[in-house]
């Protein structure tokens, strides 16, 4: 059994079958990738796990034969990195175990990772290459790039040291992109406070030009800040992405607009906040190199002060085992029959105790600013909504398409779902598919459910 003197830890601990995980160290002997061992040992304590301290010696030579002088290359750096191992191993009162491999240092890492079931890799931001070599890849770049756990690429150790003495609280910021990929990084930063304390600041950067046509509000946009109704509507959505996060300590949220590359202002951010670690997601689509060009992930790597760890989309990723729930749904018509066939199978899935947020988007065309539309509204409210305890509100707004007023009230609202009709391009609904549903699938934020008309078999 495993004993850790702090809140959920074991959970950073064991993988699904109950074996005890481990952390992957890389080193060349260098002063950088010194600290970034003594950063791994220090977490390796604090989550009462064993380290694996690897030296990968490089690739050698294709048909060439190990000769009395290489061999005794490879005994030196063995007894080096034994000699180091013992060291820290002794230091922090951990388990290290010494790895001299020959190949490819990113390769290598990460099969050893995989291997033994490690919860995490640790490597230095330089090691001991030359500055130009970091700028067009070097061993970490590849290793985040292309690891299927998360990596840590150590800056400054002492802060991580500190924290696994307990003397104090890790400052962790996570750079939120809305999304699956930053949840991965929200996940094991919330995880992270399982092993000990962290003060965690999750923060959003949005392009005020993008999110103010994205919900559909009008007026001027200032250059250097965010409207105060969007920044509010912008922390709502944030606060709901992120869900509960349970802890020692309540998270912070910031949202600050910014115009050009996200990495830039996430590195800023992370100076001004005086943060330890900057947590990030990475995609790795289909494991091609040409997605991590340009990233966010990739430039905060580059140009970060601080620790940066890169966490990838898959097995951290606790969304895939949570079953989603209906709250607040959105179900627009234009009181034609096939649009309103939508309405009870909106209702039918939204949760006890939800809303459901009935709308009609007027385009100024003659007949559609009628008084009364928001009482039609109300008389297509199912009778059994009330009995179900589904609240109803209604909305009647103003907008150049239906399908542009659909998605900013959605975001505006901060629906969950939003549930409409398809097809009927009959001269009688202007929800159809291929045309306003089609539009609202391919730009809501939302998930959407089209509902088809009725067919005679």
């Amino acid at each position: 059994m495993v004993v850790v003197d702090s809140y959920s830890a074991l959970r950073f601990v064991e993988t699904s079958k109950g074996e005890l995980m481990t952390i992957v160290a890389g080193t060349d002997f260098s002063e950088n990738a010194a600290r970034a061992a003594v950063a791994a040992a220090a977490m390796a304590k604090r989550m009462n796990i064993s380290l694996k301290l690897v030296h990968v010696s490089g690739e050698p030579a294709e048909g060439s034969t190990a000769t009395s002088d290489q061999r005794g290359a490879d005994d030196a750096l063995r007894h080096r990195l034994r000699g180091q191992a013992t060291e820290i191993g002794t230091r922090f009162g951990i388990d290290v175990e010494p790895i001299v491999i020959p190949g490819l240092p990113y390769e290598k890492l990460n099969e050893i990772a995989d291997a033994h079931h490690a919860k995490l890799i640790v490597v230095s931001s330089l090691g001991a290459r030359k500055q130009h070599r970091w700028l067009v890849g070097s061993v970490a770049e590849r290793v985040a790039q292309t690891s299927s756990i998360p990596v840590l690429i150590v800056r400054d150790s002492a802060c991580i040291e500190a924290w696994s003495r307990g003397e104090r609280a890790l400052r962790t910021m996570v750079g939120v992109e809305i999304g699956s990929t930053s949840k991965a990084a929200l996940h094991w930063a919330t995880e992270l406070q399982g092993a000990g304390q962290c003060d965690l600041v999750l923060t959003h950067v949005a392009w005020p030009h993008g999110e103010q046509r994205r919900l559909g509000i009008p007026g001027p946009m200032p250059l250097d800040s965010l409207r105060p109704e969007l920044h509010e509507l912008l922390m709502r959505d944030l606060r709901q992405w992120a869900g509960e996060i349970t802890g020692p300590s309540e998270a912070q949220f910031l949202v600050r607009p910014g115009w050009g590359r996200v990495d830039n202002h996430l590195t800023l951010l992370a100076g001004e906040a005086k943060a330890d670690i900057l947590v990030v997601g990475t995609h790795q689509r289909a494991g091609s190199a040409r997605f991590w060009q340009g990233s966010v992930s990739r430039g905060v790597l580059h140009h970060a002060s601080c620790n940066v760890v890169c966490v990838p989309l898959g097995k951290t990723a606790a969304d895939k085992d949570i079953i989603p729930s209906f709250r607040r749904v959105l179900i627009p018509t234009d009181f034609s029959p096939i649009a309103n066939r939508a309405i009870p199978v909106g209702y039918g899935l939204v949760e006890p105790d939800g809303v459901v947020h009935l709308l009609y988007v007027t385009t100024g065309k003659p007949g559609e600013d009628d008084p009364d539309t928001a009482e039609r509204l109300r008389t297509l409210i199912p009778k059994g909504a009330a009995a179900k305890g589904i609240a109803t509100e209604i909305e009647v707004i103003k907008d150049d398409k239906a399908c542009t007023g659909i998605r900013h009230a959605a975001g505006r609202l901060g629906v969950d779902l939003i549930c409409m009709a398809t097809h009927g391009r009959s001269g009688v609904s202007r929800l159809m598919l291929g045309s306003q549903a089609q539009e609202v699938m391919q730009h809501a934020r939302q998930p959407v459910l089209l509902v088809p008309p009725e067919r005679e078999i």
